[in-house]
């Protein structure tokens, strides 16, 4: 009879226990997923931080938090990996118990990563019975695009100048000093330097720059030309843009950015006007971020070149941008050319043999 008496109790105990759990085990039970930054590079090493919160007398043994984001966020452990990543964290939290727990990742890849939506599942204390909630949350985070090197950035911009200042050597720019020479005739007179001309090596005056830079349009071409496309050289072109962008907001030189490529959210093309600052730099960060280089229903950048001919704007410096060479984006290149317009053509990659590219291609 003891042993019968045993049974039973325990039996009822059990099912106290489904009862409270069914009723109590979702409780006063909350979750929070946070980001370090909402935005970031790529390379960037980010925190991301769970709390969770059990505000109840009742402990779960077991809880279960899940969630999806893309898997060009790194974590080191406790994920499985499809199309997307896919976390699934344990805990095991008493009562009135708080327990944050930060897991570090790595962004690999350019892009927009959210997280809207949590999965918490818990158990009760005999581990027999689940039980799942779904947790709204808004967690975002844009990944901007690497840039270049410091010295590779300098190498690209100085060959572009000089490129630019051989083809059109335009106005004088008497806020950039490039040396100094001995005077000749019909040089003006605001001109001389007298600390030179003191040292006693002849009267010297000072040599202005030529000012070729009063805003530069970056014009990124992504359409795939060929059928075997590289994603590297696509990915590196998107790098470049960005490299530029970052370089000329560091020396004050209002920048635009065109593209043909479409924002992989709304599906338009990116057009950033000029501007200059932080905030300007990261709109176009953002905007090369977001752009979906397997999208490719765009329009050639031939029709942005010739437009750009068309409309006669020469005031600007377009630094053309793009991964593979087309015939038609050349003829475009050379009609822009042939206007007079600063204009230069900058390509990912080794420059080829083939003699039929055009000499006055930039490779990076």
């Amino acid at each position: 009879m003891a042993s019968i008496g045993i049974f039973i109790t325990i039996l009822i105990t059990i099912y106290i226990l489904h009862k409270i759990y069914a009723r109590y085990c979702l409780t006063n039970l909350d979750i929070g997923v946070a980001i370090s930054a909402p935005t970031a590079t790529e390379g960037d090493i980010l925190t991301l931080t769970e709390v969770l919160t059990n505000r109840k007398w009742l402990p779960l043994p077991w809880v279960s938090v899940k969630f999806r984001t893309g898997r060009e966020l790194m974590f080191s452990t406790g994920m499985a990996t499809t199309d997307a990543l896919y976390r699934n964290d344990v805990f095991h939290i008493l009562m009135h118990q708080k327990i944050t727990r930060r897991l570090q990742f790595e962004c690999t890849r350019r892009g927009h990563y959210s997280i809207t939506g949590l999965e918490l599942t818990a158990w009760d204390l005999l581990m027999e019975q689940k039980y799942i909630r779904p947790f709204n949350c808004n967690v975002q985070l844009t990944v901007y695009p690497a840039t270049l090197p410091i010295p590779e950035v300098e190498y690209l911009c100085t060959r572009v100048y000089g490129q630019l200042r051989s083809r059109h050597p335009i106005t004088p720019d008497p806020f950039t000093f490039r040396g100094i020479r001995e005077y000749a005739y019909g040089d003006p007179m605001k001109a001389i330097n007298f600390k030179a001309s003191a040292r006693g090596i002849g009267l010297m005056v000072n040599m202005a720059d030529f000012s070729n830079a009063r805003e530069v349009v970056i014009i990124l071409d992504l359409q795939r030309h060929i059928l075997w496309h590289y994603e590297n050289l696509e990915e590196r072109a998107i790098k470049i843009a960005a490299s530029i962008a970052a370089h000329m907001n560091k020396i004050d030189t209002p920048t635009s950015l065109i593209s043909n490529g479409k924002n992989k959210q709304t599906g338009y093309t990116p057009h950033i006007p000029h501007g200059l600052g932080n905030q300007h730099l990261a709109r176009i960060l953002e905007a090369l971020a977001m752009v979906d280089n397997h999208n490719q229903e765009i329009a050639p950048i031939s029709r942005t070149l010739e437009s750009i001919t068309l409309q006669g704007q020469h005031d600007q410096e377009y630094w053309l941008i793009t991964p593979y060479h087309s015939k038609e984006t050349e003829e475009a290149y050379l009609s822009l050319c042939a206007t007079g317009a600063r204009v230069v053509w900058i390509k990912p990659g080794d420059r080829p043999t083939d003699t039929s590219y055009h000499d006055d291609i930039i490779y990076v």
